[in-house]
């Protein structure tokens, strides 16, 4: 019987891959698509899913429900779904993503065609009206992010408060008096945990600690977004503005407008940012940063939901992660000494 394995073999492909392009996914180059069909038809390939769940109980693929769309950051995506690809094959399982942004629909059309044995959850909201739906089906789930609904379904995050404390200790420690708080979207601070850490959790710490803060967003990925939250930057030295960044797309698009307005970051400025430490690390300025760990929440979120599917153990209800803070050149200095 020819097996997905000899596919990918004559097409020089991953087996994942060919689980990619045989499920339709949009993550496959067109020419890769090509190059595994072709492999396809000349060995006869016809994957047999009822044959597999009944010699071995399960269908071998696990679901990923995760939103693909123009607001995606492939940068931030990445380490989450090439650690769950090499993970579920650690387990010879497969991926099949669902696309997040068509809500409980799809993968409850997912589930009653008996086409996963688990699900990955992203994109969790605070409110998320999937959870509800989700702990009626039988089948085995863990959330990758946090929610405020009380749920039995089991979730793995990263501490964003601690993060967003961490930024500001820092920026305050090189002696900024004001803290700056850039992020995407301001309609994400009700509906993410991530983003609620930046623009509830983070103002109230530097109330806490009597500083000066405002948050800003950049609506727009491109250079108008930007223009909108630098409007007073010849203002930001003197008034000792401490800058705290939460994704690495914003992260390029602040240093790009700190050159053309001629400051230089660790020397007229303070930056701290969240984004993955080789990011932080390749900037022409290495820059502060807390790594949101992706690798390392998405490797437990695997591990969990294979134990629930394995019957193995029950995981806690909440897995939360703590950061760390690597201080390289951003924050080197005392910049207004």
């Amino acid at each position: 019987m020819v097996t997905a394995q000899d596919v990918a073999d004559l097409a020089g492909v991953s087996r994942t891959t060919v689980s990619y392009v045989i499920n339709g996914s949009n993550l496959i180059s067109e020419p890769t698509k090509k190059q595994v069909m072709k492999a396809v038809r000349k060995l006869g390939y016809r994957p047999n899913l009822p044959a597999r769940a009944l010699a071995g109980g399960k269908m071998g693929f696990v679901g990923v429900a995760i939103r693909i769309d123009s607001n995606t950051s492939i940068v931030e995506l990445s380490p989450h779904l090439s650690t769950i690809i090499a993970e579920t094959e650690q387990h010879n399982s497969n991926v099949i993503l669902i696309p997040g942004q068509e809500g409980v629909g799809s993968i409850e059309k997912v589930a009653r065609q008996s086409t996963i044995d688990g699900l990955l959850l992203f994109d969790v909201e605070l409110n998320d009206e999937r959870i509800e739906d989700l702990e009626r089906m039988d089948l085995p789930c863990v959330m990758v992010g946090t929610t405020a609904r009380h749920t039995t379904l089991p979730s793995v995050d990263i501490d964003y408060a601690w993060i967003v404390r961490h930024q500001i200790d820092e920026l305050l420690r090189v002696g900024a008096k004001e803290i700056l708080f850039v992020d995407n979207k301001a309609s994400d601070a009700d509906h993410y945990n991530f983003a609620k850490a930046f623009s509830i959790d983070g103002p109230q710490y530097c109330k806490s600690k009597g500083i000066a803060c405002t948050t800003r967003f950049i609506e727009n990925r491109h250079w108008q977004g930007i223009d909108s939250v630098t409007t007073d930057i010849d203002t930001w030295r003197e008034r000792r503005m401490g800058i705290a960044i939460r994704t690495p797309g914003i992260l390029d698009l602040m240093t790009a407008a700190l050159r053309y307005h001629g400051l230089s970051l660790g020397k007229d400025l303070p930056l701290v940012a969240v984004c993955a430490d080789d990011f932080a690390d390749s900037q022409p300025i290495p820059i502060t940063n807390i790594d949101p760990l992706a690798e390392q929440c998405s490797q437990a979120a695997v591990s969990m939901l294979f134990s629930m599917m394995d019957d193995a153990y029950k995981p806690e209800l909440r897995t939360s992660i703590t950061p760390q803070l690597k201080r390289r050149m951003s924050t080197a200095y005392d910049c207004f000494a």
